[in-house]
């Protein structure tokens, strides 16, 4: 597949442009000297419409787009109460004049109740956002009856809203929907140009994995496209076969893309070997500052003046960095980081944000 019949199949889709694009992409040459590694950061945080953005904006501007045009007029998403991916659902929906409700969850027993408004939850309010806020112990994917409240909240709220004659669309979790998927297909083609552009072709390209949203669309478009970059995702949630997440479902979800393009769908063991998933960064849990993560939030910013947030890619890029002490990224390698959001976050609770000032 050539990049114009990938650009023609992308055109194709409905779309609600909300977001700038492409974002941008630029060297972090203070890093790259003290790793010896070539390193790039591709900027979903700077997506916006706001200063606070991420790579969900991306995945929103296709659902919405299907949304507008099926007349839908209210969103509900969930997430937990200091989701990245529920305020950019929120900020795009506000911009397509569709209404966003918000079904979060607080982990009582690591954040106590909520008390006052903070961090994406403070912007949530300001927007003026319906949100529902249900306490839960634990994180709500390994309870099943935590799960089952929080379906019965959407499902309740839904049900209202249609006896009232509205249209409503429910989007799962870090904006989980077939129709967004294709999105960040996107972010690696701007990719490949950028780098192109920097005189530079990638080897590896890492990202925070977690809904496993951006992954399926930028697997899809390195084997669609041929491309050799090796993906290397850091967990912030298990990913083992069995779990809630797992690679079976990045796989599904790859091979609808790879539908959705018009691109050849290889077998399901050959798009399996292409995920490589590092867990052993996740730290004490989901939402939960780890030393490490605290420690890669501080070098960014001391050596590049770049920020980012400790629920997400914090911890992603604590994972690059020791990959490159360890060599597991040969010296030499051309990297990029994407930067996939979570800014809010670092304005959170102090067990979210964890010691970054040491």
């Amino acid at each position: 597949m050539d990049f114009t019949d990938f650009d023609t199949a992308i055109d194709k889709l409905p779309r609600r442009r909300v977001g700038f694009y492409p974002t941008p992409f630029h060297a972090l040459p203070n890093l790259s000297a003290a790793y010896g590694i070539n390193l790039f950061m591709k900027r979903e945080d700077l997506a916006g419409p706001s200063a606070i953005s991420g790579s969900k904006m991306r995945l929103a501007e296709f659902i919405l787009g299907r949304a507008v045009e099926d007349g839908v007029t209210h969103v509900i998403t969930q997430g937990a109460y200091l989701t990245n991916s529920g305020l950019q659902f929120a900020a795009a929906c506000l911009s397509a004049r569709i209404t966003p409700i918000l079904v979060l969850t607080r982990n009582v027993t690591q954040h106590g109740e909520l008390g006052e408004f903070r961090g994406n939850y403070l912007l949530n309010r300001t927007m003026g956002v319906e949100t529902h806020v249900i306490n839960v112990t634990g994180n709500t994917w390994d309870a099943a009856e935590q799960a089952a409240r929080i379906a019965d909240t959407i499902a309740n709220r839904k049900a209202e809203l249609e006896a009232q004659g509205h249209k409503v669309l429910v989007v799962g979790a870090g904006g989980a929907h077939p129709d967004g998927f294709i999105a960040h297909a996107l972010t690696f083609r701007e990719m490949l140009q950028q780098s192109h552009a920097a005189g530079v072709d990638l080897d590896f390209a890492y990202h925070t994995i977690g809904t496993g949203t951006a992954l399926p669309g930028m697997l899809a478009a390195k084997l669609s496209l041929g491309h050799p970059v090796k993906f290397r995702s850091i967990s912030v949630l298990r990913y083992n076969d069995g779990d809630w997440m797992n690679p079976g479902v990045i796989v599904e979800r790859t091979k609808a893309v790879l539908g959705t393009l018009g691109a050849p769908v290889p077998h399901d063991a050959t798009i399996r070997a292409e995920i490589d998933i590092d867990q052993r960064f996740i730290g004490e849990d989901y939402a939960v500052a780890s030393p490490e993560s605290s420690a890669a939030i501080r070098e960014l910013a001391r050596a590049e003046g770049v920020f980012v947030g400790p629920a997400y890619t914090g911890k992603g890029l604590a994972g690059l960095l020791d990959h490159a002490r360890s060599g597991r990224i040969p010296a030499g390698s051309n990297v990029a980081f994407l930067h996939t959001g979570d800014i809010g976050n670092l304005f959170e609770i102090p067990q979210v944000v964890g010691h970054i000032t040491a």
